[in-house]
């Protein structure tokens, strides 16, 4: 298990509230696309920290709204977005090997994300 001190939350929580032209700049400037490698050179540069602390952070990060949403929770970024769990229903469905079969999905539950007002605008500029 991994802590992240308040210093260094605060300093990452302050380079995600910065705006989007940010994030456009650290993806111009990488080269290896948006995965979490290009996350956590973003959240060290930006927050002045080491690699190693960023991945820290962003582990522990998505290792908490990943257990937020599994306990059934909403975990909210204001102007990004939000994560919840929500219920799909069971339904009959089609095998696409075999079109004339007829197969039964079960019921499952799913992660969603809805993405913020602020967000939005930012994608449709």
């Amino acid at each position: 298990r991994t802590f992240i001190t308040r210093k260094m939350f605060a300093q990452l929580r302050n380079a995600l509230a910065r705006n989007a032209s940010v994030f456009q700049t650290a993806r111009n400037a990488s080269s290896g696309g948006n995965g979490k490698a290009w996350a956590v050179d973003l959240m060290a540069s930006e927050a002045g920290i080491s690699k190693k602390q960023a991945e820290i952070a962003l582990k522990s990060l998505l290792a908490g709204i990943e257990g937020a949403v599994v306990a059934g929770e909403r975990v909210t970024f204001q102007g990004f977005g939000s994560f919840e769990s929500v219920a799909r229903a069971a339904r009959t469905g089609v095998n696409p090997q075999n079109p004339t079969q007829k197969i039964k999905i079960p019921a499952s539950m799913a992660p969603k994300f809805k993405a913020g007002s602020a967000f939005k605008s930012a994608v449709n500029k």
